[in-house]
């Protein structure tokens, strides 16, 4: 583990929370809707570093075993499918009957939508009615399913360009590739392909996996560098790329736009030896990075439900206290999936289903 990587998890998750709290553009209050409009919309950025991160992690935890054949590509995938598919079907059930209160239910729709969020495919359908329904946060679960089933092809590929003279050079059309797309695909397809769709969001991932390469090739070189001046530039980066991001067409934003900012968070905090490594290496930032993953899934089902609720019950109108209920109640459900629900699943599903290597017992 990564520490400070893991706890970041949670802050990144937290801004994929605040995105959601759509309600404060209606807001009595000036200030709550200017913060909503300027600030926390942004706030969507967290799925590009959780898409990079995943890249990185990934091949941090299982490049060399891939590559050297010690852990067989069905092992991994029931490794990562494990970790993933018991908490989407869990929130997915949870969210049936939110969808079913739809005033423009349509079954064939229903059964569709249903479909697809049962198959974790949604992401590749570019229609928003499809990659939105149900728990619509999974959608990225259905991107992050993809980068799975590609990463042993990745990692083996990025080995062997490794062995070309002009390796480098074969990576340019690939940096090439997105923004030329921009300028190719029509804008009403925007957000379901420059965002969502796995085919376009696999750049992320391989940005996350170039960027251990990287990682693996400086980590053990002997060098006099400040650590705490890094990480805190790096921050001042990103904060830098969030300042000025309203100069730029969302496009870009969904996309390429903060590669650099959190592909240099993530290689500077990887190295764990700065004031702010040490900060982050906390054990309660610990546990809420590892409850990110559960806060992410049911955060919005929690914000769906409550707001019903206090509607026709509570009838709380300021804006702070409904934030403050749905982030404390949205935490203390994570913990509980994860602790109660997450860990023995898959201790369970990975128990059963992966098959040891032959000679062990």
């Amino acid at each position: 583990m990564i520490k400070p990587l893991t706890s970041l998890r949670f802050f990144f998750a937290f801004m994929i929370f605040v995105h959601h709290m759509t309600f404060l553009a209606k807001s009595k209050s000036p200030n709550l809707r200017w913060i909503h409009e300027f600030i926390l919309k942004e706030g969507y950025i967290g799925v590009s570093f959780f898409f990079i991160l995943s890249g990185f992690i990934l091949a941090y935890n299982y490049r060399d075993s891939i590559i050297n054949k010690k852990t067989s590509k069905s092992n991994f995938y029931i490794a990562r499918i494990a970790r993933i598919y018991p908490l989407h079907l869990l929130t997915l059930l949870i969210a049936v009957p939110l969808t079913l209160q739809n005033m423009n239910f349509e079954i064939s729709l229903w059964l569709k939508q249903l479909l697809f969020n049962s198959t974790l495919t949604q992401s590749f359908i570019p229609i928003k009615k499809i990659y939105f329904s149900f728990n619509s946060p999974s959608w990225s679960i259905s991107t992050e399913l993809f980068f799975y089933l590609m990463f042993p092809l990745i990692i083996l590929l990025i080995a062997k360009l490794k062995n070309l003279k002009y390796n480098k050079s074969l990576l340019i059309p690939f940096l090439l590739l997105v923004p030329l797309l921009m300028l190719l695909v029509p804008p009403i397809y925007y957000k379901s392909l420059f965002y969502v769709n796995p085919f376009f969001r696999i750049f992320d991932f391989i940005v996350g996996i170039l960027l251990f390469e990287l990682y693996f090739k400086i980590k053990n070189r002997e060098r006099v560098i400040n650590y705490n001046i890094l990480e805190f530039s790096s921050l001042v980066l990103l904060i830098v790329f969030f300042i000025f991001h309203r100069e730029l067409p969302l496009v870009v934003r969904y996309s390429v736009y903060y590669w650099l900012p959190m592909s240099f968070l993530i290689l500077v905090f990887s190295f764990q030896k700065g004031v702010l490594s040490k900060l982050l290496s906390n054990n309660t930032l610990i546990l809420l990075g590892e409850i990110s993953f559960g806060f992410y899934m049911f955060h919005q089902l929690v914000l769906k439900y409550f707001l019903q609720f206090n509607k026709l019950h509570l009838h709380i109108a300021n804006e702070y206290y409904i934030i403050s209920i749905i982030l404390i109640v949205s935490l203390l459900i994570s913990y509980m999936s994860l602790i109660w629900f997450e860990n023995p699943v898959n201790k369970y599903l990975k128990r059963v289903l992966i098959k040891k290597p032959k000679g062990l017992s």
